[in-house]
């Protein structure tokens, strides 16, 4: 369960330009911006102060269907994960949050049809490569693939395969 909160934080924290509609003073994050500021700040708090009004998101990041469809697409060609944008997690994230907000339950559903997709047979990927080769930890061709979430998950997925496998061998 700890790799779940450490997979949330990586994502959390990635920036999110907004535009405050008004003013916010949140000393004990060192956050106070003026109405009609725009900043980078962390999506956790991007997504907090949206929920209270205080913030527009730029929508800029959302990711459609077709985006992951295109990834999806990638990802069934090659033998390795392939590449995806380092903010990938966070702009999903984004993305649910925002066409929830507007209503659109058909383009969420497609999205995480689309994303499920993915990820199964990425986390498939990556399962196999630990096993089959423990020194994929240390491939850098291997890590540039993953995003900063599945380096994450690399590093829990090659200390329980390897245990186990050290613990049956």
């Amino acid at each position: 369960m700890q790799y779940c909160a450490v997979f949330q934080s990586i994502t959390s924290f990635y920036p999110v330009r907004v535009v405050f509609k008004k003013d916010v003073s949140l000393p004990q994050l060192g956050v106070s911006y003026q109405a009609d500021t725009s900043a980078e700040i962390p999506l956790f708090l991007a997504l907090k102060l949206d929920e209270m009004n205080a913030v527009e998101i730029d929508d800029s990041y959302v990711i459609s269907p077709k985006d992951i469809a295109n990834i999806k697409y990638a990802e069934q060609r090659e033998s390795y994960p392939a590449k995806l944008p380092e903010d990938f997690y966070p702009r999903l994230k984004l993305s649910v949050y925002l066409l929830n907000k507007k209503g659109d339950s058909k383009t969420v559903r497609m999205l995480f049809q689309e994303t499920r997709e993915l990820l199964i047979e990425r986390v498939k990927k990556i399962a196999l490569l630990v096993a089959t080769r423990s020194d994929i930890v240390n491939d850098q061709s291997f890590l540039e693939r993953l995003a900063p979430e599945e380096k994450a998950l690399l590093a829990s997925m090659y200390n329980t395969i390897t245990s186990f496998m050290m613990s049956i061998l």
